[in-house]
């Protein structure tokens, strides 16, 4: 018994002497993390950048991502007494409109460069091999390097999809973890084309035609106007002011309302402009041919249609059910409107239409 005592106290020992060694060594960790903890907190970054929706050769070179135009900034701030050397990481990750992704498609890193105390702000002008900051690696992803030129150099722009940069920046011969920015992206468009559908060229409509056409950006104007006596289509479209001019958002159609009230016998042209914002804050416009309609109360065009159209296209991926059940049941509008209760006349309700596909995505329909 005494023996097996002896033992335990021996090991009983040797743990308490292990355990002594053990906190000494957390105790350790600790002091240095909290003195690297202390250190750090001497640098801090925030990008901006500019917002486009088109880029093109002459902002940006095809062949080493060079900027010609400004694109984005970045704000470092040392909080330290002395300036401190750093490199800046940027990254670039691309899904093209067909669904190609490539992470990390531009990958580069910059020379070590003095940030005095204080702020210190460096754009994408400022990056390159000729230029202030010189970069120090740079990796292209051949593929997407292919892509990106394959369509760049034929027609001009870059393909369109969403352009994902992050940027890091790094303490040269610090422990300090890398300062990251909240990345920030590009939706490019590249809109070549834009088509008029309906009312067809020198078709005859109501006085609330429904205006259908197609293009591939993201904002378009609708300018309706009168064609009068002598006038051709392109001085017409000029005619100010036009009975309509709408800005419109994600929309390829629009039930005529808000303009001046269009006449029995007379003609008028449409045409529509996509826009995409560039560098500079303008925007580039294509377009469409310019079409004309005449208004006549024998129209076979009939606004109710119409008003199920637009209904249709607003609420028909949600509610594609239901519609079928009405085009299936041959169920036509009753030609009476309210909106709480309240009589609404049928320029009243395409004016509410119009304000409500802003709304399409929380609204409810039901149909009764």
């Amino acid at each position: 018994m005494m023996t097996l005592s002896r033992k335990i106290m021996k090991l009983y020992d040797m743990i308490w002497r292990h355990a002594q060694y053990i906190a000494a060594f957390v105790l350790v960790c600790i002091l240095n993390t909290t003195g690297i903890q202390a250190q750090c907190p001497t640098l801090s970054m925030q990008a901006t950048y500019t917002p486009v929706e088109q880029l093109t050769l002459a902002d940006v070179d095809v062949d080493h991502f060079e900027s010609r135009s400004l694109l984005f900034a970045v704000h470092i701030m040392n909080y330290a007494d002395s300036a401190q050397q750093v490199q800046l990481h940027v990254a670039l990750d691309i899904t093209l409109a067909d669904g190609s992704l490539y992470d990390d498609a531009v990958y580069f890193t910059t020379e070590p460069f003095p940030v005095l105390p204080g702020e210190t702000t460096v754009t994408n002008l400022d990056i390159g091999n000729t230029k202030k900051i010189k970069t120090e690696s740079f990796n292209y992803d051949p593929e997407a390097k292919n892509r990106i030129q394959s369509v760049t150099l034929g027609t001009g722009f870059f393909p369109a999809g969403t352009y994902v940069f992050r940027i890091s920046l790094e303490q040269i011969n610090s422990p300090c973890p890398l300062v990251v920015s909240p990345p920030f992206e590009y939706v490019l468009e590249n809109p070549s084309r834009v088509e008029l559908h309906s009312p067809r060229d020198r078709e005859t409509t109501n006085e609330f035609p429904f205006f259908d056409f197609f293009h591939d950006a993201q904002r378009s104007t609708l300018t309706v106007a009168e064609l009068l006596p002598g006038q051709s289509r392109e001085d017409a479209i000029t005619n100010k002011p036009p009975m309509l001019e709408v800005n419109l958002d994600e929309q390829h159609s629009f039930l005529y309302a808000g303009g001046r009230p269009l006449e029995q016998g007379k003609i008028y042209v449409w045409q529509v402009v996509s826009k995409t914002r560039i560098s500079g804050g303008t925007d580039n416009k294509v377009a469409s041919p310019i079409w004309l309609f005449t208004v006549s109360n024998s129209a076979s065009v009939e606004s109710d249609d119409a008003i199920l159209n637009q209904l249709e296209e607003m609420f028909g991926h949600r509610y594609a059910a239901l519609f079928t059940q009405i085009r299936n049941g041959s169920f036509k509008l009753t030609g009476k409107y309210s909106d709480n209760n309240s009589r609404l006349s049928q320029s009243e309700l395409l004016n509410l239409l119009n304000e409500l596909r802003e709304l399409s995505e929380s609204a409810e329909l039901a149909f009764e």
